[in-house]
C-alpha cells in the first residue's frame, strides 16, 4: 500500500511539473506574441516618420524632391544598418544553425528591424513609382521577402544580416554622392565589390541551410512547407539584384576609362 501511494504521489508530482512546464511555455509564447505585436506598431510609425521627414525637407527646408528622398534614404540606411549589426551581434551564436528557420519571435531585435524596413519600403515605393521606376524590382523583392517572413514566422534573422550588408553598400554610395570625383567613385566601387562578395558568401550560406532542411527534414524547426523554397528564391533574387547593381557600376568605370583613353589618343 505504501509503495502504491508513493507511486501515485510521484505521478502526481510529475504531472504537476509537466503542467507547470506547459504553463511556462504558454506564458513565454504569449509574451513573444505581445512583443511581436508591439514591434508591429513600428511599421506605421516608420511610414509616418519617413513621410514627415520628406515633407519637412521639401516644404520647410525648400529642398527638391530628389534631395528630400535622398535624405530620408540616408536616415533609413544608417538606422537599418545599426539595427542589423546589433541583431547580428546579439544573436551571433545562433546564426550558424537558426538564421533561416529559427522562429522570428525568438529574435525581437530582428523583428523590430524587419518592421522598420517594411514601413520604410512602403513609404519609398510611392516615391519609386512616381519618380524612380528603376528601383521597383528591388523594392518588390524586398517587400516580398519581409512579407513572406512575417507570414511564415521564419527568416527574420537572415533578413537582419541581409539588411546590414546591403545598407553598408548604400551608405558607401551616399558618401560618394557627397564627394563626387573619379577617385571617390573608384574607392566606392572597390569597397562595394568587397561587400557584395561577402553578400554572395552569405547567400550561399543561406542556400546551404535551405538545402539541409530539404534533405534532412525540418528537425526542430517549424515552418510552412513553402518556406524553404520561398527563402531560397528570394535570396537568389536579392543576390541577383545586387550583382546587377555591381555590374552597372563596373560598366560605368569601364566606359569612363575607355572614354579617357580615346580622348588621349585624339
Amino acid at each position: 500500500v505504501d509503495q502504491a501511494a508513493e507511486s501515485v504521489h510521484v505521478k502526481a508530482v510529475a504531472k504537476g511539473a509537466s503542467a507547470g512546464s506547459r504553463l511556462g511555455l504558454e506564458i513565454c509564447a504569449a509574451r513573444r506574441v505581445r512583443s511581436t505585436e508591439m514591434y508591429f506598431v513600428t511599421v506605421p510609425l516608420t511610414f509616418a516618420l519617413c513621410t514627415t521627414l520628406f515633407l519637412v525637407s521639401f516644404h520647410v527646408l525648400g529642398a527638391m524632391a530628389e534631395l528630400s528622398c535622398s535624405r530620408v534614404s540616408a536616415f533609413h540606411h544608417a538606422v537599418a544598418m545599426c539595427l542589423g549589426l546589433w541583431a547580428h551581434w546579439c544573436y551571433h551564436d545562433r546564426i550558424a544553425e537558426e538564421a533561416s528557420f529559427g522562429a522570428n519571435d525568438q529574435y525581437p531585435y530582428a523583428v523590430l528591424l524587419q518592421h522598420f524596413n517594411i514601413g520604410y519600403f512602403l513609404y519609398d515605393t510611392v516615391h519609386v513609382a512616381v519618380w524612380d521606376q528603376k528601383f521597383i524590382l528591388h523594392h518588390l523583392v524586398a517587400i516580398a521577402g519581409y512579407a513572406t517572413s512575417e507570414i511564415a514566422n521564419v527568416f527574420g534573422l537572415a533578413n537582419a544580416v541581409n539588411t546590414w550588408i546591403t545598407e553598408v553598400g548604400s551608405l558607401m554610395y551616399s558618401a560618394y554622392l557627397v564627394n563626387r570625383s573619379d577617385n571617390a567613385y573608384l574607392a566606392f566601387v572597390g569597397l562595394y565589390t568587397v561587400s557584395r562578395a561577402y553578400f554572395a558568401y552569405w547567400s550561399f550560406f543561406i542556400l546551404k541551410q535551405v538545402w539541409q532542411v530539404l534533405s534532412n527534414g525540418p528537425g526542430k524547426f517549424s515552418y510552412p512547407a513553402w518556406a524553404p523554397y520561398c527563402a531560397a528564391s528570394l535570396q537568389v533574387m536579392l543576390l541577383a539584384v545586387n550583382v546587377m547593381f555591381l555590374s552597372t557600376h563596373w560598366q560605368k568605370i569601364y566606359k569612363r576609362y575607355l572614354g579617357k583613353a580615346a580622348s588621349k589618343k585624339d
